[in-house]
């Protein structure tokens, strides 16, 4: 080796520093990850908090409709299940295939938020009234990458304007009575006696006319007369029908609001070639109930105008009331038309009622499961596998 040639020195010292400088570089990129690390869970906790907080139910959903986060109050809305990873639809309104115009599908495409209402059919949540929001929640793009859906027990709510709209209906309809009355009872009442009057002159000139036509004409006048007081009757159960009680609970016979109803239709199902069947199997002693009298007509008035208005080639009503136990169990079935793939809850879907019971609202139908809830009994409705559906309606029995 040549003396002059320098051995290279390294520069371990400036290595080293190179080092400590990256490392120190490192430890301050990680203790900034840490500081975002405890803002981003800062934020998170605050978020939940707020969310928490809230008196609505609030879950989020991903693209696929499954649920990423639910708060306290929507897993209190729903306990025993569990939320999260489980499709809204399956989840929240116990069917099997996504909702006909599924408003968080409409969010995602429109990238618009959505409310509105939806009553719950099956399942152990039924009669529940939701009310939902859904608003999207988009990416750096514009993309619509989740849904927050909100959603707030009405049934409350539901239940007072439904009481509401009840007592109005009942008032319209004593109104109606009150007027029907006051203005056909005179001239029945004028009806009536003439046709009396002159069966007892008929009575009186019978020798002096012909045979042949005295038969007709008396026939002619006691058709009249009957039928003046059959309207007479009819008149007269439509006041005490529609006569406004008490809104306080009461010890009622159910059978008599069962017949009274059905006196109310029975030229109806006359003239519609509707037979209605009644079967009281009601021991004597055991056919009260305590409740709320002009509320129960209403449910009897609603569930036969729907099987009415159903029936629109005719039917067979038939109405079966007995004892269950310490229950009393009415059943209200009718002959309607339809599918036996139909499900008994798209009786409270309005396109379904529209096509299967002859435009009536579900509101109606609602409205009488409030009414039977509210009188701490159960209300059911059963697909009779195409050959129309039963009404069952089963209320505690008051004893005497």
């Amino acid at each position: 080796m040549n003396r002059n040639q320098k051995i290279p020195v390294h520069d371990f010292k400036g290595i080293g520093f190179s080092k400590i400088g990256h490392f120190k570089e490192v430890r301050a990129k990680i203790k900034e990850l840490e500081k975002l690390n405890v803002k981003l869970a800062r934020r998170g906790n605050r978020l939940e908090a707020i969310f928490n907080s809230m008196s609505d139910g609030v879950t989020i959903l991903d693209r696929n409709l499954t649920i990423v986060f639910a708060n306290h109050v929507q897993k209190n809305m729903f306990p025993a299940i569990s939320l999260i990873g489980q499709k809204c639809f399956t989840t929240y309104y116990r069917k099997n295939e996504i909702c006909s115009n599924c408003p968080a599908l409409q969010t995602i495409e429109t990238q618009e938020t959505r409310r509105g209402e939806t009553l719950i059919g099956a399942g152990e949540f039924a009669g529940r009234y939701l009310e939902w929001t859904t608003s999207p929640i988009q990416d750096p793009l514009g993309n619509v990458e989740e849904i927050i859906l909100l959603m707030r027990d009405i049934t409350e709510r539901k239940e007072y304007e439904f009481k509401i709209m009840q007592a109005d209906r009942m008032t319209a309809i004593g109104f109606l009575a009150a007027g029907i009355a006051h203005e056909i009872n005179n001239p029945l009442a004028s009806i009536a006696g003439f046709s009396e009057g002159l069966l007892k002159r008929i009575g009186k000139i019978e020798n002096s006319l012909d045979p042949k036509y005295l038969s007709t004409f008396k026939d002619y006048l006691n058709i009249i007369n009957n039928e003046a007081y059959r309207c007479k009757d009819i008149i007269q159960n439509l006041q005490d029908f529609s006569r406004s009680s008490e809104d306080d609970y009461e010890v009622i016979r159910i059978d008599q609001i069962i017949d009274a109803t059905a006196s109310l239709f029975r030229q109806h199902a006359k003239d519609s070639q509707i037979r209605i069947t009644i079967k009281n199997d009601l021991a004597t002693d055991f056919n009260q109930v305590l409740g709320i009298e002009s509320q129960l007509k209403h449910v009897f008035l609603n569930l036969f105008n729907n099987a009415f208005k159903a029936m629109v080639n005719g039917g067979e009503l038939t109405v079966l009331a007995r004892n269950e136990g310490n229950s009393i169990e009415i059943q209200i079935a009718d002959t309607r038309e339809g599918s036996p793939a139909d499900s008994f809850r798209d009786l409270y879907d309005p396109s379904c009622l529209s096509k299967q019971a002859g435009k009536t609202s579900s509101l109606d139908l609602s409205i009488c499961h409030n009414i039977i809830q509210h009188h701490k009994g159960e209300f059911r409705i059963i697909n009779n596998q195409g050959r129309g559906y039963t009404f069952i309606l089963r209320l505690a029995a008051s004893l005497p």
